[in-house]
């Protein structure tokens, strides 16, 4: 079985992060209706949003995505892994900490309430939202990779073919 390298590409990395936010804004909107009590206090603000305002937001979750795709190009490239991994590593990379957050928070539902405290509804291990999100970040860096890697294979220079 052959290796195939992933080839490096500043195109791609704009693509990836252009792919990325366009993505990540849409499916934020999405999860976000999956909101209930005062965790849904925010999601109304949706619709004061104007077209500049979410061109701008995703240009941020593009620039945030970009230093995953530049970092995990090296990684895979300094351990030899396959092209897979440059799919895998970013939506891990970037969805993990999240749900990892949400599960931390979540943790309290486990223990014993506390007398007179009223837990907060997104603290709970079957709140949608906490495992919405982390796939909506994983889809959206899966998607941005996939497009990274098609422009850079497409920017190879002429007369140039890939090894079998």
């Amino acid at each position: 079985m052959t290796r195939r390298p992933v080839p490096w590409s500043w195109l791609g990395l704009i693509v990836a992060g252009l792919v990325v936010g366009a993505l990540l804004v849409p499916l934020m909107w999405l999860t976000d209706q999956f909101r209930q009590g005062l965790d849904a206090d925010m999601v109304h603000l949706w619709a004061t949003r104007t077209p500049l305002d979410l061109v701008g937001m995703g240009v941020v979750f593009g620039l945030l995505a970009i230093p995953f795709y530049a970092l995990t190009y090296w990684v895979v490239r300094i351990a030899k892994l396959d092209r897979v991994w440059f799919i895998v590593f970013p939506a891990i990379g970037a969805a993990g900490p999240v749900l990892g957050v949400g599960l931390y928070y979540s943790l309290a539902e486990l223990m014993p309430p506390t007398r007179g405290v009223v837990p907060f509804e997104a603290s709970s291990l079957s709140y949608l939202p906490n495992y919405l999100v982390p796939a909506a970040i994983a889809l959206a860096m899966s998607l941005g990779a996939l497009g990274f890697l098609a422009t850079a294979r497409g920017k190879r220079p002429s007369g140039v073919t890939p090894k079998p």
